[in-house]
Formats: C-alpha cells, structure tokens, sequence
C-alpha cells in the first residue's frame, strides 16, 4: 500500500470514483501472466488510509455497479484492509486472458499512467488472449533455451542451441527466436511445434522445438 505507484499499484481517494474503473481496466489490460495488480481505493498519494468516513460496503457496491459497463467482464478480489484502526479497500486485479477489456475506450497501463490503448497495443492484447502465447511474450527479449527435438525411426533425439538465444516475438501463429544481433540471426518457427517450459538447471525458460 505504501510502495510508489507503479505499473502494479495505483492509490484513489473514495471521493475519485471517476478513476475507479479505467484503472482497473488497464490493470486487466497490462497485468503480466501469473502476476497481479492492486488498486487501493480510500487511501491517500502517501500511502495513509483515509480517516474514517466512507461506509465501504457502499463503495463496493458502487464500484460494482460501475464494473457492470466493463466488457468482456474483469474478474477482480474486492478485500478490505485495516490499518491504525482505519479501512480501506484493495482491488486485486490478475492477468486476464479475456483481454482487451473496455469501459468505452480500452486502457494499459505504463508506468504509473493509464492510457488509452492504441491499435497496436489492442492487437498484442489480442494475441495474449492464447495463454501459450502470453506466456512466451511474458519473456520477450529474454535469454532462453533452446531444445532441438528430432523425431527419427528409432525415437526422439534432442540438440541444444548454442549461443544466446532469446524470445524476439510471438504471435497466434509464430514464435521468433533470436541468437545474435541482426536480423539474419533469427529463425521463426510455427506455434503448434513449440512446447514451453522451464530449464531447471539454469532457471530459463525453455522452449521446445518439435521438428
């Protein structure tokens, strides 16, 4: 609650309802896979809980009545917290992959900012809706390793990729993966002969290819 504002926090006073929603709009909209964002709402810019004057279990149903014009819904934990013998309410908002959400316009989140969403930010939201492809964006730009998979007469075999190699782009249909500093150092490959996971050994996300 006291953190700075940031790409995952954001702080309303009860008397800025205006703000209630957009922000968790672009909360829904910019909220990385397996992460979550939080709005406090009756809390002030310092962190400190607004002394005691909002009958909350109004608030919440005024922010739900407000979430109603959200489309595709936003699925958020409303949660009371106390402090100093104040409350306050905290707005938890996931990764959605029914995104891009709107409350009329669409907005993401950058920084500490809402803003509304432009048409190549509605596009990436887009694609994200596919968790195999959230996931991998999640790493964009990233090192990752690289495994091989060859199928043959006598079994599977695996080859590792040497080098640096890293996530430069995802869509529904490809993933692009880098191992240098040009272009020409990338190779796409289809999305349904790619599995993901973890590489244990050095903690890097792992991407399989099927070949």
């Amino acid at each position: 609650m006291r953190n700075f504002e940031d790409q995952f926090v954001e702080r309303k006073t009860s008397s800025d309802g205006k703000d209630w929603v957009k922000t968790i709009v672009a909360f829904a909209n910019s909220t990385p896979i397996d992460s979550f964002s939080v709005l406090f709402i009756g809390v002030r810019n310092s962190g400190e809980i607004e002394p005691a004057k909002t009958d909350l279990d109004q608030l919440q149903r005024t922010l739900n009545q407000k979430l109603k014009h959200v489309q595709p819904t936003v699925h958020c934990i409303q949660q009371i917290i106390s402090e100093n013998g104040r409350q306050a309410l905290a707005v938890i908002v996931p990764y959605s992959n029914k995104r891009p959400h709107f409350s009329g316009p669409a907005y993401v989140r950058r920084g500490s900012e809402n803003l509304l969403a432009l048409p190549e930010d509605l596009d990436l939201l887009t694609q994200a809706q596919n968790t195999k492809v959230a996931r991998i964006l999640a790493h964009k730009g990233e090192q990752v390793h690289v495994v091989n998979s060859h199928r043959t007469p006598h079994g599977a075999s695996e080859s590792y990729w040497t080098g640096t190699p890293y996530i430069a782009d995802c869509n529904q249909d490809f993933v692009t993966i880098g191992n240098g500093t040009n272009p020409s150092d990338r190779q796409t490959f289809s999305l349904t002969n790619i599995d993901i996971g973890v590489h244990y050994p050095s903690n890097r996300f792992q991407i399989t290819i099927h070949r």
